[in-house]
């Protein structure tokens, strides 16, 4: 493995770890009372993609420590970033158009950090995944070609 892949899994390791931060704390926060009829329903719906991001983050990282690829773990992590992305972006919406802060949305300070670490998370997931879009050459530099780079 070279170290440019090397750098990139550390950096897929501090995305997920930010996901899974931003999630978690987005599911503490926006709990809601188990006595409502939608209070449980909308706690799974909180909880959902962080147990999908752990579930799908364990093969790939296994897969890493083998020295094998989990492209299927990679794409399930995708798709979980982007399910975050949209997500937050319709809950700042939702906030911005309503002011009461009983509602829906993200409306003070504490409501836009977990935002915030979430996004931070997906962006930077997505980010490492540019070099492996573009090919293997991009992500596989040898000595030389680190050289030529430089120059």
């Amino acid at each position: 493995m070279t170290k440019t892949e090397m750098a990139l899994y550390k950096l897929q390791l501090i995305a997920v770890i930010l996901m899974a931060a931003g999630y978690g704390w987005i599911n503490g926060n926006f709990v809601q009372p188990f006595f409502t009829s939608w209070g449980m329903f909308a706690d799974l719906l909180h909880l959902a993609p962080f147990v999908a991001l752990l579930l799908l983050s364990l093969p790939f990282f296994s897969a890493f420590v083998a020295g094998k690829r989990a492209s299927g773990a990679r794409v399930g992590i995708t798709i979980v970033a982007a399910i975050g992305i949209l997500a937050c972006l319709v809950f700042i919406i939702l906030g911005a158009s309503n002011p009461d802060p009983n509602s829906v949305g993200v409306h003070t300070f504490e409501d836009t950090m977990p935002v915030i670490v979430l996004n931070a998370g997906t962006l930077l997931w997505i980010a490492t995944l540019l070099p492996f879009w573009r090919g293997k050459e991009a992500a596989a530099l040898t000595p030389q070609k680190e050289m030529d780079v430089v120059k």
